[in-house]
């Protein structure tokens, strides 16, 4: 498998470009053709402009896709960039290492996403999600550094969840040209952690990376389900469970199995989002928002759930225009 690993880091002796180093190193070791763009030490130049073009389609102003569609039909990119579009199209799986900064991707690697990522070339004219670069095969991967802590991503601390502090790069980036999303790795804080768990993030990327070909990824909607890139064709449904009984140590048991199985309705998109309530609230229930055709398919895939029978269920359909429907509930 080709991989280019795109980094984003100034000290070479800092955390992240450790883990860039563990990529690289353990991705070459089990195999696999490894690319890299090290932004700062290559000195890329972020601002894009009219130097990434040997082209030139309007000379008195400058429109960013114009000139990108020109250059895509004319082999008119500048060497240099042209270098970097070809990575981008050869890799079978696309890595972005970086420090979160300021909830993204430092202004470097945001410089490189905007000019490798040519209108024409790469994307547009037909190009986008499933049908992009990707195609729907290839894989894009988040390797991240952080300075607070896991608990501060967890959607119930102070910052966004991890999950919308990724959705520009895992839905903007990756899936938008076809890439499907792989779960990030991310170290949380090394800098507030001792030299020990530092070392186990290294061996866990390790590990990580020597399987990465059996990794699966997380399911974002086609755009084959949005017609004119309008409404989405499935619908959603919100499901409250309860609990027929109280839990007995059978129920207990399945625990793990109905999270494994949750997780894995997530990860495909058949669910939105889940909220629970606690172990020993009295009334127990647990909220799952579904997106899909009918009522029916809802129903079977709550037959999956290991806990189904322990349980019970009430369906409601949720509207696509909530402010329609909180303004007819006032009239």
């Amino acid at each position: 498998m080709k991989v280019l690993i795109v980094h984003a880091h100034h000290e070479p002796k800092s955390f992240s470009s450790a883990l860039f180093n563990q990529a690289v190193s353990t991705l070459r070791e089990t195999g696999h053709q490894v690319l890299i763009s090290d932004l700062y030490k290559e000195r890329f130049d972020p601002v894009s402009d009219r130097r990434n073009f040997a082209s030139v389609k309007d000379p008195d102003y400058l429109k960013q896709q114009v000139e990108e569609q020109y250059a895509s039909e004319n082999n008119g990119f500048a060497p240099e960039l042209d270098a970097e579009i070809a990575k981008l199209e050869d890799c079978d799986l696309l890595i972005f290492n970086f420090p979160l900064w300021w909830f993204g991707m430092p202004a470097i690697m945001k410089g490189w996403v905007d000019k490798a990522f040519p209108m024409g070339r790469v994307y547009g004219m037909g190009k986008l999600y499933e049908n992009g670069l990707g195609g729907g095969k290839r894989k894009g991967m988040v390797i991240m550094t952080t300075g607070g802590l896991a608990d501060g991503y967890t959607g119930y601390g102070v910052n966004p969840s991890l999950d919308a502090v990724l959705l520009p790069i895992h839905h903007g980036v990756f899936w938008f040209n076809g890439f499907l999303p792989l779960d990030p790795f991310v170290a949380w804080g090394p800098a507030r952690v001792g030299d020990e768990v530092r070392s186990d993030y290294l061996q866990m990327l390790d590990k990580r990376l020597r399987s990465i070909e059996s990794d699966e990824p997380i399911r974002l909607a086609p755009l084959s389900e949005f017609p004119d890139f309008g409404a989405d064709t499935k619908r959603r449904f919100m499901v409250t469970a309860s609990r027929k009984a109280p839990p007995d140590d059978t129920y207990k048991a399945l625990i793990p199995a109905e999270v494994a199985r949750t997780e894995e309705l997530l990860r495909q998109g058949i669910v939105k989002d889940v909220q629970i309530a606690a172990p020993d609230s009295d009334p127990w229930r647990a909220y799952l928002i579904f997106r899909e055709s009918t009522e029916w398919a809802v129903r079977d895939h709550l037959k999956t759930l290991p806990l189904y029978d322990y349980l019970d269920f009430e369906i409601v359909e949720l509207t696509t225009a909530p402010e329609r429907a909180l303004s007819l509930q006032t009239t």
